[in-house]
């Protein structure tokens, strides 16, 4: 198997093990706080991008995993698009024209998610495309050895 398909055939296989990682792992809010728990986790999903295996949210939201993973630093929030905040604060409904946030802790689920999978993802790798790249990196991979023509004959000169 060549070096293409062993890279289709591993993002094949690891794109959607790593993606539910990370929907297992990503923090759920409170229902009660939020009115879409879950649209985090549920936004995972993999992809090709020119050769590259990328993992992570698409949510619609904007941003968030970021937040969610780097945590926030102290902040106001002011209405945008009008002219108060809504939501809702133990069942109680609020309406303000802003909130002193107090930031948030970062939460590194992708990391762990890593963490969880990183010895599956590396034997995948082996089995599908570590062949093919180690044979690509071989540089005798062409050659047509003859007596005394080694790339090391053990004297330690390299000849």
């Amino acid at each position: 198997m060549g070096f293409e398909d062993g890279w289709s055939a591993f993002e094949q296989q690891v794109g959607p093990l790593l993606t539910d990682e990370l929907s297992q792992d990503a923090p759920i809010s409170d229902s009660e706080t939020d009115p879409a728990p879950g649209t985090l986790a549920n936004s995972m999903e993999w992809q090709d991008q020119d050769g590259t295996l990328t993992v992570g949210s698409s949510d619609p939201r904007g941003p968030i995993a970021a937040y969610v993973t780097r945590g926030t630093a102290p902040h106001e929030i002011v209405p945008v698009a009008a002219n108060a905040l809504h939501f809702f604060v133990g069942g109680d409904e609020v309406f303000t024209r802003h909130v002193d946030h107090p930031g948030t802790s970062p939460n590194p689920f992708h990391i762990t998610a890593w963490e969880n999978q990183r010895d599956t993802v590396m034997q995948m790798f082996h089995d599908t495309v570590g062949a093919s790249v180690l044979s690509m990196l071989n540089p005798w991979r062409n050659a047509t050895l003859g007596e005394g023509d080694s790339p090391d004959d053990g004297s330690g000169d390299g000849t």
